[in-house]
């Protein structure tokens, strides 16, 4: 009886950039940390003093674990932590405990810093092989 091999090939598969087609990102606006910038690349991202946070803050009127930004699918939100000093969302208070939705260029505002949510849809142009 005669072997037959086998063979199999091997496909590279691109992954989606995160929350594509989207890029998500904070960019603080004032404060001590002016012009910082995170990318928000999972479904909650930690913002406070804290070193655990994911976008860490050295306001030192930010709480440690101040909100987090969750992410579900084209949903966003800002869940404020119990935050000491509290936390508004384009000037309005946000209570401890909930969620608010976020959009595009909402305005975050804690201590003395004040940050931008960003959720600009980016396009890929096709690549000429």
């Amino acid at each position: 009886m005669k072997m037959r091999r086998r063979t199999t090939a091997v496909v590279a598969i691109e992954k989606e950039p995160y929350a594509s087609p989207f890029v998500l990102a904070l960019a603080v606006i004032r404060g001590p940390d002016l012009d910082a910038i995170h990318r928000i690349n999972a479904d909650d991202t930690l913002v406070g003093r804290s070193e655990e946070a994911q976008f860490e803050l050295s306001d030192t009127l930010v709480s440690d674990k101040h909100f987090i930004i969750r992410v579900r699918g084209s949903l966003y939100s800002l869940y404020d932590m119990g935050s000491t000093n509290g936390t508004l969302l384009n000037g309005q208070v946000v209570s401890p405990k909930t969620s608010v939705r976020l959009k595009n260029l909402d305005e975050i505002e804690m201590g003395r810093t004040r940050i931008l949510f960003i959720a600009a849809r980016f396009h890929t142009e096709p690549t000429n092989s």
